[in-house]
């Protein structure tokens, strides 16, 4: 099976609103209605499961039920950080399904995810055991130990830029996780870089910069405006 599973336990405190990023309306939709939609329809995805921030749940269901999300079979509490959120994703994935399943993990907060996307992410997990996506960097580089000041360049040839989807096997999945506790890692920002730190290596698989995290109310606009001219699930 190919499961989405969509990380949605954040208060998104960047934001700098009232209502936690991945519920905020735009053009009258959540925010993460428009991710769940892209993997609804996507051809390859069998079943969803959602990490929900506490107390959102019953929203949740509501806005599925009238959007007509059907995939969505289980919805989990969010933890207190994005490593527990994902560790609470993957026990209910390990209590729910086989562990030769495809897990395809995405933020909430990537909406303008396309279908090529996440095709590509489940081929790479098949090819090579995981699929990290990325994108080039096309911007200079500097390094900087304090965030004032410079004197050395990093090669942007040797960077890619990661998003989402971060795909893998369930079995995994569960021993990354469980491998962190055996070994004391209790904070991490994405399944890539606890893989890397577990001294796994991953398979990178190129994303599309409209694949954008929504942080900040810029990119609320910026994502109006790709929806205005079609670019979603491209």
């Amino acid at each position: 099976m190919n499961i989405g599973l969509i990380i949605a336990g954040g208060v998104g405190q960047r934001m700098k609103m009232n209502v936690p990023k991945q519920f905020i309306k735009v053009l009258g939709k959540p925010i993460m209605i428009y991710t769940l939609e892209a993997f609804e329809k996507n051809k390859n995805i069998d079943e969803v499961v959602v990490v929900c921030l506490k107390g959102w749940e019953d929203k949740l269901r509501n806005w599925c039920d009238e959007y007509g999300i059907k995939k969505l079979k289980h919805i989990v509490p969010g933890g207190n950080t994005g490593m527990e959120s994902l560790r609470n994703g993957m026990q209910a994935l390990k209590e729910n399904y086989p562990e030769d399943s495809i897990i395809v993990i995405h933020d909430a907060v990537r909406p303008l995810i396309s279908d090529a996307i996440i095709d590509t992410n489940i081929e790479g997990v098949k090819e090579f055991g995981t699929a990290i996506t990325c994108v080039p960097t096309t911007e200079a580089l500097l390094y900087s130990e304090d965030m004032i000041g410079s004197e050395k360049i990093v090669d942007r040839n040797l960077i890619a830029r990661t998003q989402t989807p971060q795909s893998l096997y369930l079995s995994k999945f569960i021993w990354a996780h469980e491998e962190a506790v055996k070994r004391g890692i209790k904070d991490t920002v994405a399944t890539c870089t606890l893989l890397v730190e577990l001294g796994e290596s991953v398979h990178i698989v190129w994303g599309e910069e409209t694949n954008f995290k929504v942080t900040t109310a810029e990119h609320i606009a910026l994502m109006e405006a790709y929806i205005k001219v079609g670019a979603i699930g491209g």
